[in-house]
């Protein structure tokens, strides 16, 4: 791999000009899809914890801990899947991953206990990280370096997209009478991921870079192993990498788990009803997503990561102070105009920022090689979540010592940290992936 142009020993340089546009735009369309279903199936969630709970008879602390198996499941994907993705390549992995989370998530909607719930979502969660890995990966191989960014920020808008669709799909069939109606949710939310499934089978394109580098593998069969991205020579980015993501992760796992309880603690909302709100932020992380693109071309990953971490730090705290000043009518938050536009747009506002996802995907294959540029991404992005356990755990223990608010807005500590601690990795703008490493 070289910050430039072609390594001299590399067969393949360019690869994206052996795909016409039109396979390229289909190949990105079908991973944007993928992701979106994925990003639905991973976030409706967060909408049923409460209905959950009361299912199975349970606390809330229980219901958290099935997302943070989940969680953890996610950074075993990654990680395992994206090795299979650098050995038997990107569209095979995507495939597999969206036919796993779709299964599971069906199966989620007859689960008879937490216990059982815990594993099918466990499964959704394994093809969760794998999915990102081998889509990343894909996209960042077919796309010229000085587009790649804004690629990837445009599959990223799936993640907005799904938490979109978990919002309808909570709002339209959750129903506060029947205790039972979230399973109806995930029976809906997985639906499209088989639909999805075979567009890819149909549409999509394997990586150039990838289909080249397997003579390379032939040749180097001690490359591209599971823990190759801990040997000396990629130790210190990798543990980097992963630090960046389990930062970010925490912030954005405690607030996407959290906020629809939260709504519903502090403003009395019904549990059909948060989801309006989470509806804005949604829309705001579409835009952000795609100026997060924008910006990382023009100015480099870095930077513009740390920006759009810095206005996490800012906004996570602003938001929760807002909602405690929201004036309630007879205990409770009233629909008016003036109060849905109120929370709305700090909602969006929130949401914008999160936009540093779009980043991971390009930033990540580029500090990396083809052969274990799959392994390695998935393992940083996916065992990131990992760290969020730390925080979804944690959040039941403080609530009761500091209160919803506070506990809440400490999540901005760790983009404050994240903000610094992206300056310790090299700027990868302009980078030309190869084979042949």
């Amino acid at each position: 791999m070289s910050t430039t142009t072609a390594s001299a020993t590399s067969p393949v340089a360019g690869n994206w000009q052996g795909l016409s546009a039109s396979q390229r735009y289909l190949t990105l369309t079908g991973s944007w899809a993928a992701w979106l279903f994925d990003a639905l199936d991973a976030t409706v969630f967060g909408f049923l914890i409460l209905s959950i709970a009361k299912t199975f008879h349970v606390g809330l602390a229980d219901v958290v801990s099935t997302v943070a198996w989940f969680l953890l499941a996610t950074g075993i994907g990654g990680f395992f899947l994206g090795n299979i993705s650098d050995r038997i390549g990107r569209k095979k992995t995507i495939l597999t991953s969206v036919a796993i989370y779709g299964t599971g998530t069906l199966l989620c909607g007859f689960a008879h206990s937490l216990l059982e719930l815990n594993l099918y979502r466990f499964v959704v969660g394994i093809a969760v990280g794998g999915l990102w890995s081998a889509a990343a990966a894909l996209i960042s191989e077919i796309w010229k370096p000085e587009g790649r960014a804004r690629a990837i920020s445009v599959m990223q808008t799936g993640w907005s997209g799904g938490g979109l669709l978990a919002a309808v799909f909570a709002w339209n069939l959750l129903n506060p009478n029947d205790p039972e109606s979230w399973r109806l949710v995930f029976l809906w939310a997985a639906a499209p991921a088989f639909v999805t499934f075979l567009f890819i089978l149909f549409f999509v394109e394997e990586s150039p870079v990838w289909l080249a580098n397997r003579e390379f593998m032939r040749r180097q069969p001690q490359r591209g192993k599971l823990f190759e991205i801990f040997q000396p020579q990629y130790l210190k980015v990798t543990l980097l990498g992963l630090l960046i993501s389990s930062l970010g992760m925490y912030g954005y796992w405690v607030i996407n788990t959290f906020m629809p309880a939260y709504l519903q603690q502090i403003l009395k909302v019904r549990v059909d009803q948060a989801p309006v709100f989470l509806v804005w932020s949604g829309l705001g992380a579409t835009f952000g997503y795609l100026v997060y693109g924008q910006l990382a071309e023009k100015i480099g990953r870095r930077l513009t990561f740390s920006l759009f971490f810095a206005g996490m730090a800012v906004m996570v705290p602003v938001f929760v102070f807002a909602v405690t000043q929201m004036p309630l009518t007879n205990g409770k938050l009233a629909f008016t105009p003036q109060n849905v536009a109120t929370l709305g747009a700090v909602a969006a506002v929130l949401g914008f920022f999160t936009g540093y996802f779009s980043g991971f995907g390009a930033w990540y294959s580029e500090l990396f090689p083809t052969s274990i540029r799959s392994t390695a991404a998935g393992f940083c992005f996916n065992f990131g979540r990992v760290g969020a356990i730390v925080g979804i755990k944690l959040v039941p223990v403080l609530l009761p010592l500091l209160g919803f608010t506070i506990t809440i807005s400490l999540a901005a500590v760790s983009y404050l940290l994240a903000a610094v601690m992206v300056f310790l990795l090299k700027e990868t703008r302009g980078t030309t992936l190869t084979s042949g490493n």
